[in-house]
C-alpha cells in the first residue's frame, strides 16, 4: 500500500516537470495505474479483514477522487 500510494505520488511530481506533452501524459498514466493499485489495496484490506470498511470509507473516496482528477489531467494533455 505504501508502495503503490507514494509511487503516485512521486510520479505526479514528475509529470509537473516533464518537459513534453507526451512525457507528460505518460508520467500521468503511470501515476494512474498506481492509485488503481492502492485501490485494489484497500478492497482486498477489506475482504480480508485486516481493516473496517468504516475506517476505509474516507481513503476510497480520496483515492477515487485523485483518479478522477489524474484522468481528467490526461484528457486535457490531449
Amino acid at each position: 500500500m505504501i508502495r503503490s500510494s507514494c509511487s503516485s505520488a512521486l510520479n505526479y511530481g514528475e509529470a509537473l516537470g516533464a518537459g513534453t506533452t507526451n512525457d507528460k501524459v505518460h508520467k500521468l498514466r503511470i501515476c494512474l495505474k498506481e492509485l488503481r493499485e492502492s485501490m485494489r489495496n484497500l478492497n482486498i484490506q477489506v475482504k480480508v479483514n485486516i481493516l473496517s470498511e468504516n475506517n476505509l470509507a474516507s481513503l476510497r473516496n480520496e483515492n477515487d477522487q485523485l483518479i478522477r482528477i489524474i484522468v481528467t489531467r490526461i484528457k486535457n494533455s490531449k
